[in-house]
């Protein structure tokens, strides 16, 4: 290829998309589809490849095209952050970032973190996704998210990420106060528990598994699984449910007067190593950067341990 596709014709294409029809990104772009489908002919003719199957009910992207799309996309987003970047050093503009935590954080630190942020940032746009660690990852590469927090594990394929550690937090197995196993002491006691647990490829809910009977044969049913904070409080509180949960969150007022932390031994479950991540291939901005220096600030200064 000996020159680079114009900026317009990967715009059109993303546009084509993320629409899902030729007309709809027209629409949406107030443009003609006759200068649309041109832009995307050209853009063929220029890769020498078909990028998209165009039918009465959109487009299809072809393997070709389902591989540009990442990094046409990922051109966007960083093309856009930098002129953000530049408008807000010239100009002292709010800017923005975006970042994904566990539910942890939101739970802890994070008013804190916000409130001081914005004391020196008040009009920066701030986007946050809370989910495990290995949800935020698609997220994390095609370059939706600045960076994460959440815990890491060896198994975790995060080669193309930078790694800040933070803390390391025990976990404990965690019921509602008076819930009928609340005074169980090992885990074989808890093999015909109804539980509820994060949902999760990797990482430490993944990792536990092995140590936690949460698929015990003549269990009442099986696990529970979702990456809703929202859910997995409300089967917890208000039913027999029983979750793994790092041991600060119960130093929260609002979980700690309602829940209960089993006397289950602490070697019992692993230390949850907890970090910040973002790739290695794109620098933060100067507004991520401020937002990860409080971070890591009140990462420091909270305490993580036990009661």
């Amino acid at each position: 290829m000996k020159y680079l596709p114009k900026l317009q014709q990967i715009k059109v294409f993303n546009e084509v998309i993320r629409c899902g029809s030729i007309r709809a990104a027209a629409r949406e772009m107030n443009q003609s589809q006759p200068a649309l489908t041109r832009a995307l002919k050209e853009l063929e003719n220029h890769i020498g490849a078909t990028l998209l199957v165009r039918s009465n009910e959109g487009v299809t992207l072809t393997e070709v095209g389902s591989a540009f799309a990442v990094r046409a996309h990922l051109i966007l987003e960083e093309l856009e952050k930098a002129a953000d970047e530049i408008e807000q050093i010239n100009n002292n503009t709010y800017g923005r970032v975006a970042f994904g935590i566990s539910s942890l954080f939101g739970v802890t630190i994070l008013s804190s973190v916000i409130k001081d942020f914005k004391k020196s940032h008040p009009r920066t746009l701030i986007n946050i996704k809370e989910a495990q660690l290995s949800t935020l990852l698609p997220s994390l590469r095609d370059g939706r998210l600045d960076f994460a927090l959440g815990t890491l594990t060896d198994q975790m394929p995060l080669g193309d990420f930078r790694i800040i550690p933070l803390f390391d937090a025990p976990f404990c197995v965690v019921g509602r106060k008076n819930h009928p196993l609340i005074n169980c002491r090992s885990m074989q006691d808890l093999a015909k528990a109804s539980w509820v647990i994060p949902e999760t490829d990797m990482g430490y809910y993944h990792y536990i598994r092995q140590f936690v009977p949460f698929d015990y044969p003549d269990g009442p049913s099986s696990p529970v699984l979702t990456d809703s904070t929202v859910c997995i409080m409300n089967l917890v509180i208000n039913n027999d449910y029983l979750t793994i949960l790092a041991q600060a969150r119960l130093n929260e007022p609002r979980f700690g007067c309602v829940l209960s932390a089993l006397p289950i031994g602490q070697s019992s479950l692993p230390m949850g190593h907890y970090g910040l991540i973002y790739p290695r291939k794109r620098p933060l901005t100067q507004a991520a950067q401020a937002m990860v220096e409080q971070l890591k600030w009140y990462c420091q200064q909270h305490h993580w341990g036990g009661r």
